[in-house]
């Protein structure tokens, strides 16, 4: 019973595909991570540039900087996630939807893959929480978080992202 007895208590048994696959990635986890950190960084970078709202554990004014710096492994810098305010649910969708029409990235909710991800989490993994709690929490409507992916072009994609903004009158 998978409630109640080895399942519960050791977990279910991969097959040997997923074993395999994991076993196989593994030896490339360290070099995938510092490329989604170092992406992660160049965005925060050139979104502190055009004054854009966001929220990266990399920037020195993040309100826990200095516990990330001081627990990170300096190899894999600050990680590949950040996260952007466009102030409503209403701006964010379409934004979304833009930024996956012209191949940033896809609107889905999940934290790793090799190309970016983004959702609005209000809208989605914390959408079960009641709103009054999720602005107790600083949870805007409109943040987007960003699980920013392998992409070799970095600098293009901010542009794209970029565009998406200028096209919907967002910056």
């Amino acid at each position: 019973d998978v409630n109640s007895c080895t399942a519960m208590l050791l977990g279910p048994v991969l097959d040997p595909l997923r074993s395999s696959s994991i076993l196989k990635n593994l030896g490339t986890l360290h070099i995938r991570m510092q490329k989604h950190s170092d992406n992660a960084a160049y965005l925060a970078e050139k979104f502190e540039e055009i004054g854009l709202k966001y929220i990266y554990p990399g920037n020195p004014d993040h309100p826990q900087y200095e516990l990330f710096t001081m627990i990170m492994n300096e190899d894999f810098g600050y990680g590949g996630m950040i996260a952007i305010d466009v102030e409503t649910a209403e701006r964010a969708a379409p934004f979304m939807e833009l930024m996956q029409e012209k191949g940033v990235g896809y609107h889905a909710v999940s934290l790793g893959y090799f190309k970016t991800l983004f959702s609005n989490s209000g809208k989605s993994t914390s959408s079960e929480v009641p709103e009054e709690i999720q602005k107790e929490m600083g949870l805007s409507p409109g943040l987007i978080r960003f699980s920013v992916g392998l992409d070799h072009d970095i600098e293009n994609t901010f542009e794209v992202i970029k565009s998406c903004l200028k096209e919907l009158k967002y910056i």
